[in-house]
């Protein structure tokens, strides 16, 4: 490639850095969208013949 091809790429390149260090850092979201839940019991125990 030719020097000015990679000095533009590099002028790019450097913008797009720019650009995403002047963005605001909060990533996380404000609210969440579910709560905690009770642990589900699911083994089936007694019946008719549990004697």
């Amino acid at each position: 490639m030719s020097d000015k091809n990679i000095e533009m790429m590099k002028k790019l390149i450097e913008a797009k850095k720019k650009k995403s260090a002047e963005q605001k850092g909060n990533g996380r979201p404000t609210k969440s969208m579910g709560g905690a839940k009770k642990a589900v019991r699911n083994k089936k125990t007694g019946g008719l013949f549990d004697k």
